[in-house]
Order: C-alpha cells, then sequence, then structure tokens
C-alpha cells in the first residue's frame, strides 16, 4: 500500500502541471495495486546480493518515481494532449560500493509503463540495457537461488556477448525482484535469502 500512496502523490503533481492547457480535455490511465508490485522495492529498501567472490553487497532503493508521459498518439511537444500514460520505475544501488569510482556495481532497476489497455514491465542494469518481462507467464514455475526456493520466475537471456561486462542472464520474480544477475565476464549477483 506505501508504493501507491507514494505514487499516487507523484502523479497527482504531475497531473497538475500537465494539465494546465484550459481548452483541452486530459485524461489519464490510471494504475493500481498490483501494477506497483511490479516495483518491488520501496524508497529506502534494502537487499543483499552474493557476488562471484562471494563478498556480500547491500543494495538499497535510491528512487521510487512515476510520471506521465503522453499517451499513445501524442508527442510531448503538442500543444494539446489529450491523454497521458503513466510510467513508473525503482533503482537499486550499491551505495557504499559506488562511492568508489574504481570498484563500482551497476545499478538495477525495475520500470513499467501502464496504458489504457497494455502494462509492460522490463528491468534493467545500470549501462547495459534495458529487458522487457514477457508477462503473460513466468519462464520458471520455481527456481533455486542460493538454497533458497522462489516461484514464477521470469528470465532475461541477453545473447550479445560482444563486451565481456554485458549482461547474460536475468532472473526476476514480482515477490522478491532480482534474484540473479549473470555477466559474461562471469561476475555475478545473486539474492541473499
Amino acid at each position: 500500500m506505501k508504493h501507491s500512496i507514494k505514487l499516487a502523490g507523484a502523479l497527482m503533481l504531475a497531473t497538475l502541471l500537465f494539465t494546465s492547457c484550459k481548452d483541452c480535455e486530459t485524461t489519464t490511465t490510471q494504475f493500481d495495486e498490483k501494477d506497483v508490485e511490479w516495483l518491488v522495492y520501496d524508497r529506502g529498501d534494502s537487499t543483499q546480493f552474493l557476488n562471484e567472490a562471494g563478498d556480500t553487497l547491500t543494495y538499497t532503493n535510491t528512487a521510487l518515481i512515476a510520471e506521465q508521459v503522453p499517451g499513445e498518439g501524442y508527442n510531448i511537444s503538442d500543444n494539446c494532449i489529450g491523454h497521458f500514460d503513466v510510467q513508473a520505475y525503482s533503482v537499486m544501488e550499491d551505495v557504499a560500493r559506488n562511492s568508489n569510482s574504481t570498484n563500482k556495481n551497476p545499478g538495477l532497476a525495475t520500470y513499467f509503463l501502464k496504458r489504457e489497455n497494455s502494462l509492460d514491465v522490463s528491468v534493467a542494469v545500470d549501462g547495459r540495457g534495458e529487458y522487457k518481462l514477457n508477462l503473460a507467464q513466468p519462464t520458471y514455475p520455481s527456481v533455486e537461488v542460493n538454497d533458497a526456493l522462489y516461484t514464477d520466475v521470469y528470465e532475461v537471456i541477453n545473447n550479445d556477448a560482444s563486451k565481456a561486462t554485458n549482461v547474460k542472464r536475468i532472473l526476476f520474480n514480482k515477490q522478491r525482484g532480482f534474484l540473479s544477475v549473470e555477466f559474461y565476464n562471469d561476475k555475478k549477483l545473486e539474492l541473499l535469502p
């Protein structure tokens, strides 16, 4: 519930800013609690990952933002935007390690775009790409990561091995977020239960 309260406040502010055109009737796509559940992490939440060297890394939520975007068929430069959709994202970063620029760990983000008749959910790894989840059905009914069993797990495979730092595979679920992130250079992050 706290996700939707914070996001609703940001959404109302954005509505006031974007709908100042008095000659324009504007509608807005609404999101609900089920949509917000995809963001998993709330402001200030922390979670721990085990890396390939066996070190424990603590990732903390540094951003939880909702904003309106022009609906399909509209552009931000239009004088009158008749419909707005909503996008929201949550960012997790290894704040302690990232203050040391020589040993930086990539941030992790979850993003959704809610349109009138659709919901797109993506996960992203900072500087390495954004990957859309196929919401029709989780890839695996259950998967074990670090001796913990997770259900309804989505898998993203990236076949682009042109850079050693590229993402190779991501495991994600709606309850715990990022379960595993693997890179082509054998670096990895695995959620600690």
